[in-house]
């Protein structure tokens, strides 16, 4: 089961780290989501989410989380290696569990172009 770990390590989780993706990467807007991706050096998938208060109070935002750092535990594999991606769920996000996070982080794949197979 090692290839479905998700350490400390594969979260983006300093400034700077942030930073560097949204200064040399790219933004992606889907109907739930708005996602700011860049390559790094090194071969580490990583996500960071950004989650506003604007989608609902403390137990609806860290559900959120919660649901997308899953999603992205077991879809990591479907993306190219070294992405970076920071998630920033909109507003009235409709994400309510594991299988739409899913979708939602599939159609953005889709959409930036992220996966391993060119699509």
């Amino acid at each position: 089961m090692k290839q479905f770990a998700f350490s400390r390590a594969s979260r983006l989780r300093l400034r700077k780290e942030f930073e560097a993706v949204f200064d040399a990467g790219n933004k992606t807007v889907t109907r739930e989501l708005v996602a700011w991706h860049s390559q790094g050096s090194d071969d580490a998938r990583k996500i960071g989410l950004m989650v506003s208060r604007k989608t609902g109070g403390a137990v609806e935002r860290n559900r959120l989380k919660r649901l997308l750092r899953e999603a992205f535990r077991l879809t990591q594999r479907e993306l190219k290696e070294g992405t970076r991606l920071i998630i920033y769920p909109k507003a009235g996000c409709a994400v309510k569990d594991l299988a739409q996070a899913r979708g939602a982080l599939e159609t953005l794949r889709r959409k930036a172009r992220l996966g391993n197979d060119g699509k």
